[in-house]
């Protein structure tokens, strides 16, 4: 390892009263003086985009997201149901168009270095297209049911087209155009991706992931109601864990948080933030010395709102969610093929009971029976979640009522 690398991850102090400072370490009798980004509430807003969902040039609805980095390529991870216009789990159109989106309008926030030297960031907005001809354009996890609410939508800023007014005028040409790549002279522009601000010791982040408990307060920068501060920086929420993030939330990897949260939000980064640097895992606190951010995971939105109730409790997904999607590589289907056509869902059922013995049938027929319920599940995920759980529970029951085989005899028939 280098001398900055060994310096930058080295413990220089002695605990005091369960307390650690880490700082550089000193080597030869002078302490290595390391080139770190800046790191404050205002640097790590770069990283969140402002999301317009689109159909053409119709606006659909607003959301948030975050660029973040993974093998070298840059993606903006948002939720789900902002780059497809459905419920996740119901399938329903959320736009009262009953259009779903095509395009997103990506507002982000460009570094500007000029010979050196940083400058205020400056808001660009970008065109993101999300269908191609054979799939959608962007990732989605692997597992199709129950299904996990995050996305990863490839960005390359070499790509994609800014779109901007002069005067009265609408014009769209290049991003690069107008905005060069850092390398291609005295003033280049940037975005930056979660990482470059999030903590860089990785043990320690793993251990406050894996130690973190019920009531730690959290922050979640993002656009509620469409609300923006200057330059179209994301307002910072506050919230607190209220479900134990290691244990999941209905086997799942993702947990509860109490926030007064609003749409908008919907794809915003959830953090713990400290100005100050300090980072607490049980009864020990280590003090960095400087600004410590940690991503914990997506916030998809919120549960049990009625239309006179409003607990003001959201679900954010576990960020081990993000590598996965990234990694898998896994296209989204085409906005008309994400929901089951009824003969899909007709030959996946038969499919399912022929493979039953005629008293396993007779069972799902019960409704003094779970078995029905099992298969419920069963067949969400051979469907990879293309259809509401109810109208898949209702086409077996209708189908096993009337089944009359093939069947599979039972072991030792």
């Amino acid at each position: 390892a280098t001398l900055s690398q060994r310096a930058n991850n080295a413990i220089v102090a002695t605990q005091t009263a369960s307390t650690f400072f880490i700082m550089p370490a000193i080597f030869a009798g002078h302490v290595a003086q390391l080139k770190m980004p800046r790191l404050d509430a205002y640097a790590l807003e770069i990283s969140v985009v402002h999301l317009s969902m689109r159909f053409g040039d119709l606006k659909l609805a607003i959301g948030t997201g975050f660029l973040y980095e993974r093998h070298g390529k840059l993606f903006i991870v948002t939720a789900w149901h902002n780059v497809t216009g459905r419920h996740s789990e119901t399938l329903t159109c959320e736009s009262s168009t009953a259009a779903v989106p095509d395009n997103i309008l990506v507002t982000l926030r460009m570094r500007i270095n000029h010979k050196g030297h940083d400058r205020e960031p400056y808001p660009v907005s970008v065109r993101v297209p999300l269908v191609g001809e054979k799939n959608a354009l962007f990732y989605i996890h692997p597992q199709g049911w129950p299904r996990v609410d995050v996305v990863a939508i490839p960005f390359d800023l070499d790509s994609v087209d800014m779109e901007f007014y002069v005067g009265d005028e609408f014009r769209k040409q290049p991003l690069r155009s107008i905005f060069p790549a850092p390398g291609n002279g005295d003033i280049t522009f940037e975005c930056c991706a979660f990482q470059q601000f999030a903590i860089s010791d990785h043990e320690l982040e793993q251990e406050w992931l894996e130690r973190v408990e019920v009531t730690e307060e959290l922050f979640i920068p993002g656009y509620p109601e469409n609300i923006q501060a200057h330059l179209t920086r994301p307002v910072w929420k506050r919230a607190t864990i209220a479900s134990s993030v290691q244990l999941g939330l209905n086997q799942q990897p993702q947990f509860l948080i109490d926030s007064a949260s609003h749409k908008g939000m919907s794809g915003s980064p959830v953090v713990f933030y400290s100005p100050s640097g300090s980072v607490r895992i049980g009864s020990t606190t280590y003090f960095r010395g400087r600004e410590t951010a940690i991503l914990v995971g997506v916030y998809v939105g919120r549960v049990g709102v009625t239309e006179t109730v409003d607990p003001q409790i959201g679900t954010v997904w576990h960020r081990s969610v993000i590598d996965k999607i990234i990694d898998e590589q896994c296209w989204e289907r085409l906005p008309d093929e994400i929901k089951a056509l009824p003969r899909a869902i007709e030959a996946a059922v038969k499919s399912a009971l022929s493979m039953c013995s005629k008293e396993l049938v007779e069972d799902i027929k019960d409704p003094s029976s779970s078995t029905r319920y099992v298969f419920q599940r069963s067949l969400m995920m051979d469907l990879h979640g293309r259809a509401r759980p109810s109208e898949v529970l209702q086409e077996l029951l209708a189908i096993a009522q009337t089944y009359d085989g093939p069947y599979t005899p039972d072991e030792g028939d």
